[in-house]
C-alpha cells in the first residue's frame, strides 16, 4: 500500500513549479559513510522521471532498482567526468525528468586518481578537483524545477565530518558543501535491534549538514522523494508545522 505522504499535493507542486520557473536547478548533497543508506534513499523516486548516474555501476539496493537500466534510458553508468556532465545536461533538456541522482560521486575522483596513480606531479590533483567542481557547479545551473542529488562518501577527520575528497585543493581552497543550500548527512541511530537510517539536516558542530531554517526537523527519513516534496513545500511558503509530507516515520 503506497504511503499517501509520498504523493505531491497539487497546491504545493503548482506553486513550486511557478517559483522555479526561469530559475536554476537545486543541488542537494547527501553525504555519509558506506552502508548508511545513501543509495537506498532513492528507492521512492519515480523511475520514469528520474535519471541515475551510477558511477561504479553497482546494483541499486532496492527492488525498484531493476527499473533503472540503460535500455530504459534512465540509467547512465560512467566514471568519466565529461560523460557525467553530458548526462546531466541531457537530463536537463528532457522536460519529463524531475530528478537526477549521481550515486557515489566521489568515485569520479577515485577512479581518475587510480588511472593516474603512476603519473608524477601535482597537476593530476588540480585536474581531479576541477572535474568534480564542474560537476557540482553544473548541478546548480541546469533547468529550473530539476533537483540534482549528489551522493558522496564522508571523511571523519576527528574534528569534522565532511565530504571525502582527494588532494588538498578541494579541502583548502573550496568547500564542496558550500555550493549547496541543502546538505544532508546519512546517519544510523539506535542499537542493533532497533536501527534507524535517517538524514541529519543541521550541523551538530561536527558535520557540515545544513538546510534553511524551518525546512526540516533535525532528523528525517532517508527518502529523497520526501526531501524533494518538502523542498517544494518550503518554497511554496508551507511552514513545517503544516507539512503534508511524513518526514519522520518513527
Amino acid at each position: 500500500m503506497s504511503d499517501p505522504s509520498l504523493t505531491p499535493t497539487p497546491e504545493s507542486t503548482t506553486a513550486a513549479i511557478d517559483m522555479y520557473s526561469g530559475s536554476k536547478s537545486m543541488l542537494i548533497m547527501i553525504i555519509g559513510k558506506p552502508g548508511r543508506g545513501k543509495s537506498y534513499s532513492m528507492r521512492n523516486l519515480p523511475p520514469d522521471r528520474t535519471i541515475v548516474i551510477n558511477i561504479m555501476g553497482k546494483p541499486l539496493p532496492f527492488p525498484k532498482g531493476l527499473k533503472y537500466s540503460e535500455a530504459n534510458k534512465n540509467l547512465v553508468i560512467t566514471a568519466d567526468p565529461n560523460t557525467v556532465r553530458r548526462a546531466m545536461t541531457e537530463a536537463s533538456r528532457n522536460p519529463n525528468v524531475d530528478y537526477v541522482v549521481i550515486d557515489d560521486a566521489q568515485y569520479v575522483m577515485a577512479t581518475e586518481f587510480m588511472d593516474k596513480a603512476l603519473v608524477k606531479g601535482y597537476e593530476k590533483f588540480t585536474v581531479m578537483a576541477r572535474n568534480i567542481w564542474e560537476i557540482l557547479v553544473l548541478g546548480t545551473k541546469l533547468r529550473g524545477t530539476l533537483k540534482v542529488f549528489f551522493l558522496a562518501h564522508e571523511e571523519d577527520t576527528g574534528n569534522e565530518r565532511k565530504m571525502k575528497t582527494l588532494g588538498k585543493l578541494l579541502d583548502d581552497k573550496i568547500s564542496p558543501e558550500g555550493l549547496s543550500t541543502v546538505v544532508l548527512y546519512a546517519d544510523v541511530f539506535g542499537d542493533k535491534e532497533n536501527r534507524e537510517y535517517c538524514f541529519s539536516t543541521q550541523s551538530d558542530g561536527i558535520t557540515n549538514a545544513k538546510s534553511p531554517f524551518g525546512m526540516f526537523p533535525a532528523k528525517i527519513d532517508n527518502d529523497l522523494l520526501k526531501v524533494a516534496q518538502r523542498i517544494d513545500e518550503y518554497y511554496s511558503e508551507v511552514e513545517l508545522k503544516d507539512t503534508k509530507v511524513k518526514l519522520y516515520s518513527k
